[in-house]
């Protein structure tokens, strides 16, 4: 189920304006396959109240161990996770995504 357009705006406004190409994807991608139960922006809450936000799994995760626990994802899912149209590719996106994902200053 696609993200109400009103919601959509708020979550792309919630979030830090990317500007590498790969956290632009990255970005795209998070809107587009976990926003729906996700918080993916700074100061967001997320629908489902089992799916951490973006936020707090760049603090629990380095870089390393994201890609590995994302990398599956493609072909087996995620826990309780409905499908999702992430590829293998896009998944260093989301992580350099989500590990831009700092409070602000």
């Amino acid at each position: 189920m696609p993200l109400p357009p009103v919601l959509m705006a708020l979550a792309v406004a919630a979030a830090p304006a990317p500007a590498d190409p790969a956290l632009q994807r990255g970005a795209w991608v998070a809107l587009r396959d976990c926003g729906v139960c996700h918080a993916i922006g700074l100061d967001d809450v997320s629908t489902n109240p089992k799916a951490p936000p973006f936020r707090q799994l760049r603090l629990r995760f380095n870089a390393i161990a994201l890609e590995r626990r994302l990398h599956p994802m493609p072909a087996t899912g995620h826990f309780e996770m409905p499908p999702q149209t992430l590829t293998a590719s896009d998944v260093p996106d989301l992580v350099a995504y989500i590990q831009s994902l700092k409070p602000r200053q």
